[in-house]
């Protein structure tokens, strides 16, 4: 049998079910585990397997985390019914997109005491889940309607602090939801007082009182879109207090998994699209610009109604990207030209027509965009161009479509790559941030010098105190993976607020523009005043936290933040500046980092982690090009 992992040239082969699993179980037994879980990975991208083929698969990566001494990333999964199935789906749909999480489930309906547990572990958890279960909301009694919202918002909220405050890591809360409509029906049940009323005046209590920078999960929507027929399986419950369906369970873990992912790394950033027969109708090579499928026809309102919904991702700070195989003109002249046409070429970051492979053309765009392929997300009517670019760029999301249009809004929808934790000013602005960024690079391009080129920037750097207007977007920036961040410490609000209570410690944000527009807020430091770490006399101004935006690197912001640093220790009397990078497998950009600025390395953990420090007395501040606008620190 053709091996299930190798490059194929029938590129749209199928593998069933059964298939996928007896050729991983053989892999298995040959002792080949990493080819044994690449086949399962392959079939999970590639949707070839159930709701039940899903949860299987996680059963079996687990045991492979547990027996190979994986690391991990670690959520802790609690709730007010069983959660293993749900656990077991959330790896999976995890280790699908490459990452190895290791969902763990507490006791049954034990919340409280599985956190005082997890807070005295040897497992550092980078989230927990929180499932509530409605039987104690709905339970026959004498309390009235606010009292048994009151009751659920006072057990979670002790819940949210320990999170917060005990295990200060990542907070998703799941909301409340009904099987059915009980015994008042859809009509009372939906009115004042009744079950289906109740539960979603609940929820409303659980949004409004979440704690910054945690994660709602609206189950009540999941199960209405599929609905709750489907979603829930009164057989399990009562045989398992597992409510869920097998399908239910598997999407379920999806909107968890979005949730988490959206948390450490934010919405994917690019949407690239193909054109012909995807973003319109026809072949513009064949039909011209004002024959192509875009008008009031139902194959044309099909396309228009993607284009709106590619509109729409933009305006809230997506990046739209063309990929196609045609002539560039050809291309571009509907967009000029049609008058139905909602895209216009100014909504593109970035436009690549040409007769080159996809994966090729899709490479230039992430160096044009200077991206991480695994920010891109690719849409193509065509399964031999979506196969191509799975195969050849495995960490592109590649959305799985038919050959009906008006499917492809339903699919990106489904796919969850673009939920947001929220929508900043910032995010509004990305485009026209890009493309100031492509001015800048063609400009640069007429310099020998990069000294000249820098000036010619007329950079200023703005860097204040953390503000209550800024607090939630650092908060933000701290809980996501970035390839400038040193540390990669997560906080919470509470302890972010305690730091920043103690006028000795340091906050700060800088925001950087030039002549050709502004870069937003592109870097948080936080430093706290301490005892040196390694018992020496006088004290340190140690570096808990230093990341920064990848747009802005080798303009001299770095040696910026030193000079910020560096002047806030000697006004706080600290004899050191303290640095620690601790690797992980997307900061290897700031390695050399504390080397460079003139740090001396004066420890090395066996985890590679390295601590640094900096005599205050003997530093000189380094050469900038950017002119300091106010520095308040």
């Amino acid at each position: 049998m053709t091996t299930l992992n190798a490059q194929q040239n029938q590129d749209t082969e199928r593998f069933d079910e059964i298939t996928v699993f007896n050729h991983s179980r053989k892999l298995r037994k040959e002792n080949k585990h990493d080819e044994a879980l690449s086949t399962l990975r392959n079939a999970m991208r590639r949707h070839w397997l159930s709701a039940e083929g899903i949860e299987k698969a996680g059963r079996q990566i687990i045991k492979h985390f547990k027996t190979h001494d994986v690391k991990t990333q670690n959520i802790l999964v609690l709730g007010q019914c069983t959660t293993n199935w749900l656990c077991n789906c959330l790896t999976a749909s995890a280790f699908a997109v490459g990452m190895s999480v290791m969902a763990t489930e507490g006791q049954y309906d034990n919340v409280m005491q599985e956190l005082m547990a997890a807070a005295s572990s040897d497992v550092k958890y980078d989230a927990v889940v929180l499932l509530p279960w409605n039987t104690r909301l709905l339970a026959e009694g004498d309390r009235d309607t606010q009292q048994r919202i009151d009751d659920e918002i006072t057990f979670w909220q002790q819940a949210w602090n320990f999170v917060n405050n005990q295990l200060n890591t990542r907070l998703i809360q799941i909301g409340y939801d009904y099987k059915s409509p009980g015994y008042q029906g859809h009509h009372l049940g939906g009115q004042a007082g009744g079950h289906i009323n109740l539960v979603r005046q609940v929820n409303e209590a659980l949004r409004a009182n979440l704690p910054e920078m945690s994660f709602f999960v609206d189950i009540d929507q999941i199960s209405g879109m599929l609905g709750r027929e489907n979603f829930y399986d009164a057989r399990r419950y009562y045989w398992t207090k597992q409510p869920f369906s097998e399908v239910g369970t598997a999407r379920l873990s999806e909107h968890v998994f979005a949730a988490y992912r959206t948390m450490v790394n934010g919405p994917k950033k690019v949407l690239v699209l193909d054109l012909d027969n995807t973003v319109w109708g026809g072949v513009v090579g064949e039909t011209g610009p004002l024959g192509i499928g875009i008008g009031d026809s139902p194959d044309g309102e099909a396309h228009r109604a993607l284009q709106r919904y590619a509109k729409s991702l933009q305006n809230k700070g997506i990046l739209l990207a063309v990929c196609s195989k045609n002539n560039d003109t050809d291309a571009r002249e509907p967009f000029e030209k049609n008058p139905d046409m909602i895209l216009k070429l100014e909504d593109f970051a970035a436009f690549e027509a040409s007769w080159d492979p996809k994966a090729v053309a899709i490479q230039r765009i992430a160096q044009t965009l200077r991206l991480g392929l695994d920010s891109f997300v690719f849409l193509d009517d065509n399964p031999v161009e979506r196969e191509h670019v799975r195969q050849m760029l495995p960490d592109v999301e590649v959305v799985e479509v038919g050959e009906d249009a008006s499917e492809y809004v339903h699919a990106l929808e489904h796919g969850l790559w673009f939920e947001s934790m929220n929508v900043t000013k910032a995010d509004a602005q990305r485009v026209e941030q890009y493309r100031a960024e492509a001015q800048r690079r063609e400009v640069q391009s007429s310099f020998t010098s990069m000294d000249d080129y820098l000036e010619s920037l007329k950079m200023t750097a703005d860097a204040r105190l953390i503000n209550e207007e800024d607090f939630a977007r650092v908060i933000q920036l701290l809980g996501k993976t970035n390839q400038f961040n040193l540390t990669t410490r997560r906080h919470s609000p509470q302890v972010v607020e305690q730091m920043l209570g103690d006028e000795k410690n340091m906050g700060i944000t800088l925001r950087v523009t030039d002549r050709f527009g502004d870069h937003g807020l592109v870097a948080v430091l936080l430093a706290v005043l301490k005892d040196h770490p390694m018992d020496k006399a006088g004290k340190a101004f140690d570096i808990d936290t230093w990341l920064m935006s990848c747009r802005v690197i080798g303009r001299t912001v770095e040696e910026f933040c030193y000079n910020t640093l560096l002047n806030a220790a000697k006004d706080r009397n600290a004899d050191f500046v303290i640095g620690t990078y601790i690797p992980t497998a997307k900061n290897a950009l700031v390695k050399d980092l504390y080397d460079r600025l003139g740090f001396t390395p004066i420890n090395t953990a066996e985890d590679g982690t390295v601590t640094y420090e900096l005599n205050v007395h003997e530093a000189e501040e380094r050469k900038t090009f950017l002119a300091k606008v106010d520095a308040d620190a």
